[in-house]
């Protein structure tokens, strides 16, 4: 199994994890009237600290938001008095919001090592391993940057009980994947929302501007954005067709798998860390967690 194969595989296994504690984020959301993932903001500003948590903070991450809906959810938290706006545009934790994140992040680990099937030494072997990759990445010479993986890893509890270690890490190496990913396109000069938008179109996922609207309107922006990301891409010869027609043109196709074999090279880089033995071992062990949250 090669190392996409063992991510694939980490990925299946965090997801079979969530559907289990996935009802307790739904609780605190519902009982504080906080949309969707709104809790996401709440942990960003927890890693974020002693900073104070802007915009701009969240654009590093996730550039393909606009500032206006990134500050829109700033202002909500504010108005539900879980953050307070310490001056224009800028964010922290009132006391009650941060007691209200600290015990939605126990109650989620509570949750997370209530349903663990693995023997106790079983657990604390793969957050050994997941350590040791976690740690690999964190020490990789650039490319990329480790902006987003370092404010994961902050959030890092103790290895005990193994399972929210296991979960925290897994969430660090996505964080390290987001960087990677960031690495391999920004330096295109290529904007944020024509980037996402050539991968949709790559993706076959849309072929029209109509389709755009609909798959990325929870991105905030104006229908004008999206419209001269089309523009961007035609004038770089990415895409052609109509606004009703879209096609990636050869050099887009090109250009979109070349970002993707970047990214995973700059990913799967810090993984020589581990032995053969060690990568049999982590296969074991996520392919028996995987399977026990499946039966439970």
């Amino acid at each position: 199994m090669d190392d996409q194969a063992i991510w694939d595989l980490n990925l299946k296994t965090w997801s079979a994890l969530g559907s289990h504690y996935e009802p307790v984020l739904n609780r605190y959301s519902t009982e504080s009237g906080l949309p969707g993932r709104g809790w996401n903001i709440l942990l960003a500003v927890l890693s974020f600290e002693p900073e104070s948590t802007t915009p701009a903070h969240l654009l590093v991450r996730g550039p393909y938001t606009s500032v206006e809906h990134y500050l829109q959810q700033l202002e909500l938290m504010a108005e539900r008095e879980l953050l307070t706006e310490v001056s224009p545009g800028e964010f922290r934790f009132t006391s009650t919001g941060r007691e209200w994140t600290n015990n939605l992040i126990s109650d989620v680990r509570t949750a997370m090592a209530e349903v663990d099937p693995l023997p106790k030494s079983e657990g604390n072997r793969l957050s050994d391993l997941l350590e040791k990759i976690v740690a690999s990445c964190l020490d990789n010479p650039p490319p990329p940057d480790t902006w987003s993986i370092r404010l994961s890893y902050k959030l890092m509890p103790d290895k005990n009980p193994p399972m929210p270690y296991i979960e925290q890490a897994f969430s660090c190496l996505a964080a390290f994947r987001d960087d990677s990913h960031l690495s391999a396109w920004q330096k295109s000069g290529l904007s944020a929302t024509a980037l996402e938008t050539l991968t949709y179109i790559w993706q076959n996922t849309v072929h029209s501007l109509t389709n755009i609207y609909d798959q990325l309107s929870h991105r905030g922006h104006s229908d004008q954005v999206y419209i001269d990301a089309l523009g961007e891409l035609r004038s770089r010869g990415l895409i052609t067709g109509s606004n009703n027609a879209l096609q990636i043109t050869t050099d887009g196709q090109v250009f979109r798998d070349q970002v993707e074999a970047e990214t995973n090279h700059n990913f799967f880089a810090p993984w020589v860390c581990f032995s053969q033995e060690e990568r049999e071992e982590i296969i074991y062990l996520l392919n028996h967690l995987w399977g026990g949250l499946k039966t439970i």
